[in-house]
């Protein structure tokens, strides 16, 4: 607070400043001035101003302060307490999925920083996914973004920060219903094909392919695998790890547990294969940057473009172009068409949700294959002569001419016949 003197125009005038900040709340502060020509500074005058706009600061001060923490400070506060339990893999979400929601949450709320968490309504939602729409933003990533600024209000409603709030603002915001489509993938000959082609025009890739076909599994749990994963001796290959390219470290798996996948016999033609070309390039005394793991690194793989090099090499030959998670589908779809159990694929897959497992059921088929085989309407064609035996037969059963007293003439009868 302060008085100071000032000249406007030539004419002496008395400034007060006031830098109010809350006690609860430090992110609340106002400031306040105001000018007074011809008042002395200190006079009495000047003193009861300066106390008149301290009282209405106040009152001003505690009208905002009635209303909460900010969303800037409510983001930040989210921030601060959730990441070390993102940290120690106690929350519902992974490092990066956490850090990415951070970083939307930052970008699209913004204009929202300086609002009273609580003031925050449904209609601000609604207002902020229908200007998103307008830049082409895709309804998955509306219902992504609503789900974290839910978690985030969740987080201030437990913590007691936002005061009279007892519901996300996000509820009631309603979002267009994503259609699933049906994913591409290969069929059998169609896997043989691109196998065929790749060994003679893509070494490299022929081998993480038929890996990522015969084992289902992901394209980070392929970069990650090692030598020490494969027991050759029992016939399995232990998937425990993955790697992450964003934020470049290896991690356990998606779903956290580790699994084993059974080596096939074309899978144990692969493996001797690069067993050979391993040993190959030490005899030649090339030095093998990545010796401990199973898999050739192209470039464009470390890279994280597999998805592109895939789908441009499918069309090349004629395939549908997929993408790289595909194979993992193609994977599940064949097993479950050769009449392996859904649970025995999901188990070997490594799939946690049902949901994600029944996509796959219904693109191998199994589940409408056969079902109306039960039905079958064909039956010999009737005889006319029978049918209408059997008709008049029942007529006479029905209506015996014996019970008829009264027979009314019909009219028709009694019409003179037409000569010709």
């Amino acid at each position: 607070m302060a008085q100071k003197e000032i000249i406007e125009k030539g004419v002496k005038t008395l400034l007060i400043a006031l830098n109010v900040r809350s006690k609860t709340d430090p992110s609340i502060r106002l400031q306040a001035r105001r000018k007074f020509p011809n008042i002395k500074v200190n006079s009495p005058k000047a003193n009861k101003l300066e106390k008149q706009l301290i009282r209405e600061t106040e009152r001003r001060l505690a009208e905002k302060e009635g209303f909460g923490i900010t969303w800037c400070n409510l983001l930040a506060k989210y921030f601060e307490c959730i990441s070390p339990r993102v940290q120690r893999g106690e929350w519902v979400q992974s490092k990066q999925t956490f850090s990415e929601a951070i970083k939307s949450l930052e970008k699209w709320t913004s204009d929202w920083n300086n609002t009273p968490a609580s003031q925050i309504s449904s209609g601000d939602v609604k207002r902020l996914f229908y200007q998103m729409k307008g830049q082409g933003i895709s309804d998955s990533w509306l219902g992504k973004l609503r789900g974290d600024i839910k978690k985030v209000y969740e987080f201030g409603i437990c913590e007691n920060l936002l005061k009279g709030m007892e519901r996300s603002p996000t509820d009631g915001v309603a979002l267009k219903t994503r259609s699933r489509k049906r994913k591409e993938i290969l069929s059998t000959d169609e896997i043989k094909k691109l196998l065929a082609y790749a060994r003679e025009y893509e070494s490299d890739w022929y081998y993480i392919w038929a890996f990522a076909i015969y084992t289902g599994a992901r394209n980070g749990e392929l970069f990650a695998l090692k030598w020490t994963d494969l027991d050759e001796d029992q016939g399995l290959v232990h998937i425990q790890r993955s790697y992450n390219k964003k934020t470049k470290e290896y991690k356990s798996t998606k779903t956290g547990e580790w699994r084993d996948v059974s080596i096939c016999t074309p899978l144990k033609e692969v493996i001797k294969e690069l067993k050979q070309r391993k040993l190959h390039d030490l005899a030649r005394g090339v030095n093998v940057k990545y010796q401990e793991f199973v898999l050739p690194r192209p470039g464009i793989w470390q890279n994280g473009e597999q998805a592109k090099k895939l789908r441009l090499f499918c069309e090349e030959i004629g395939l549908p172009g997929i993408c790289f998670h595909s194979l993992r589908a193609c994977f599940a779809t064949e097993l479950l068409k050769r009449g392996v159990p859904v649970a025995s694929v999901m188990r070997v897959g490594g799939w946690a949700s049902m949901k994600t497992m029944m996509h796959y059921v219904r693109l191998s088929g199994i589940e409408v294959r056969g079902i109306t085989d039960p039905l079958d309407f064909r039956t010999a064609r009737p005889s006319r002569l029978k049918e209408g035996k059997t008709l008049m037969e029942a007529v006479g059963q029905s209506f015996d001419a014996s019970d008829v007293t009264n027979v009314v003439p019909l009219m028709s009868r009694n019409l003179p016949r037409k000569m010709n």
